[in-house]
């Protein structure tokens, strides 16, 4: 059996790891099919001699000034596959419908389809929370990788800093950025949260990486005239690897929750979660939309954080073997 079997197989003992597992594969899902579940645009079109696919991702600003009327008029004569839901989340119809056919959640204060804003806040939340959290890893990995093996001015040029970034709150980083930036762009989201998420996932990468430096292995590689970057890449990111990937999935749910806090502030995505929340405890909203979005986002952290405690069983006591 190989180490990521080995891995794998003491995964799946872990308590809940699979119900977590596939709930963040379902929430992962629906973020990037969203356009299958709820648009104003059909998925499939075919008509007067012309084939049209996800209209509205190749034709997002059409769609957006269509009413329904003309929406329906236009594809009156073709062939039409449209979404579960034939609204997207900024379109407005009645206010406070109840639930039926046309909108399985509801409709908001303002008219906003519930389903079709829930569907989206998964992308707004779990998207740039996976991204920002691949972009921390990357950096993480490589400064602390840097810093533990060179030591000297690359450790000091990598723990300041790292001391420095972790001394503001992360939210208030993130919120700050976003209101800097006046299209508040998810990639903003993106490049501010992992700007300070990375320095607490390389201060781990640089203690197991001073640990591992004096290993026989590591000596006989320098000894034969292996570059600093060879080493790092054979020897220290394979041994490093399990705790790196613990303490990833562990920020996971932080991300998570930070992406809707700043969104809760007025200054995230408006299609995320804590934006339905905000909107839905101000006066006169929608306390049926807010509780909808409450209990996805409760969920999602849950389930992220249940799979970073079964990752840390898992993964963790590798890293504390003694090195091959």
């Amino acid at each position: 059996m190989t180490h990521g079997q080995r891995v794998f197989a003491k995964l799946r003992t872990q308590r809940g790891f699979l119900a977590a597992s596939l709930v963040v594969a379902l929430l992962a899902s629906i973020a990037l099919f969203a356009e299958l579940l709820a648009a104003d645009a059909p998925i499939v079109a075919i008509g007067r001699g012309r084939l049209r696919v996800l209209a509205g991702v190749t034709e997002p600003t059409t769609y957006a000034v269509m009413t329904r009327d003309q929406i329906d008029s236009r594809h009156a004569e073709d062939f039409a596959l449209w979404p579960l839901v034939r609204q997207g989340p900024e379109r407005t119809t009645e206010p406070r419908a109840r639930a039926s056919l046309q909108h399985p959640l509801g409709t908001d204060a303002t008219g906003r389809d519930v389903f079709a804003n829930i569907v989206y806040g998964a992308r707004s939340s779990v998207g740039p929370a996976l991204a920002a959290l691949l972009l921390s890893v990357a950096l993480g990995a490589t400064m602390g990788a840097l810093a533990g093996a060179r030591g000297g001015s690359w450790d000091e040029l990598v723990a300041r800093p790292t001391e420095i970034i972790q001394a503001f709150p992360t939210v208030l980083v993130v919120a700050l950025a976003m209101a800097i930036d006046p299209g508040r762009s998810g990639w903003t989201l993106v490049f501010s949260a992992a700007a300070v998420r990375w320095a607490e996932l390389a201060r781990g990468v640089r203690a197991d990486t001073l640990r591992l430096v004096t290993d026989d292995s590591i000596t006989a590689a320098r000894a034969i005239g292996a570059s600093p970057f060879q080493i790092i890449r054979r020897h220290i990111w394979p041994r490093t690897a399990p705790t790196l990937l613990a303490s990833a999935v562990a920020t996971l749910p932080s991300l998570v929750a930070l992406e809707a806090a700043v969104a809760y502030l007025g200054v995230g995505l408006p299609t995320s979660w804590g934006s339905m929340i905000a909107k839905g405890t101000m006066a006169g909203g929608s306390a049926w939309s807010a509780g909808c979005a409450t209990a996805v986002l409760f969920l999602t952290v849950a389930a992220t954080a249940m799979l970073a405690d079964a990752a840390a069983g898992a993964l963790t006591p590798q890293s504390r073997r003694a090195p091959s």
